[in-house]
């Protein structure tokens, strides 16, 4: 199911002010000045994202994250395996002398930053539709592109979901890495509560 125009422009406001949300996080955690943008949201069909994230055959680490409340969200936040080591790196900077004994940093590093990234733009969404979301613990895959998106897959409905991607550039000084960012928002319910919104105002 498609999202109108209208109701897509929204939800790429609210997806890009949640990862405005993210930069100050991550300038609160390390310090220093940090960038983070995001592409506008496109909407996607399965077949063509699958064929599209097909062409590469290298790993990527990645979160994925379902959403556990009134309001059915899932996220896949993809990182080249470049682009996360070059993030872990910068984040555990200030830390690095204590936790340089941390087995598997670098996935918990990657996990930690895509929950921020999805944790703002919920935070986002349900102040805006004054709704409480909470996530499950994300769940932190390495693997082929494709193959990680195919885990998303596990819930999705074609006749009531819409699949929605943005691509987001994280950098600092000595930083720069670009992850994909995968929406399924369900259609009929966002429809909802934008009704309820627009009747508010």
């Amino acid at each position: 199911m498609s999202l109108e125009p209208k109701e897509r422009e929204i939800v790429d406001g609210l997806l890009r002010r949640g990862v405005l949300r993210t930069m100050e996080r991550l300038e609160k955690l390390c310090g220093g000045k940090w960038g983070i943008m995001s592409s506008s949201v496109r909407e996607v069909q399965p077949v063509r994202l699958l064929q599209a994230f097909s062409r590469g055959k290298e790993d990527c680490v990645g979160s994925y994250f379902q959403s556990s409340s009134m309001v059915p969200l899932e996220f896949l936040i993809t990182f080249s395996t470049q682009g996360a080591a070059a993030l872990a790196k910068a984040v555990i900077k200030p830390f690095a002398a204590r936790m340089k004994e941390t087995p598997d940093l670098l996935s918990l590093t990657v996990g930690e930053v895509s929950n921020y990234l999805a944790q703002s733009v919920l935070t986002v969404i349900a102040d805006e539709f004054n709704v409480m979301i909470i996530l499950k613990p994300p769940e932190v895959l390495v693997g082929p592109k494709a193959q990680l998106l195919a885990r998303s897959f596990s819930r999705y409905d074609g006749r009531k979901d819409t699949l929605l991607i943005s691509q987001v550039d994280i950098y600092s000084e000595r930083l720069s890495a670009d992850c994909s960012m995968v929406v399924i928002v369900n259609s009929e319910l966002f429809r909802k509560l934008l009704s309820t919104l627009q009747k508010g105002r």
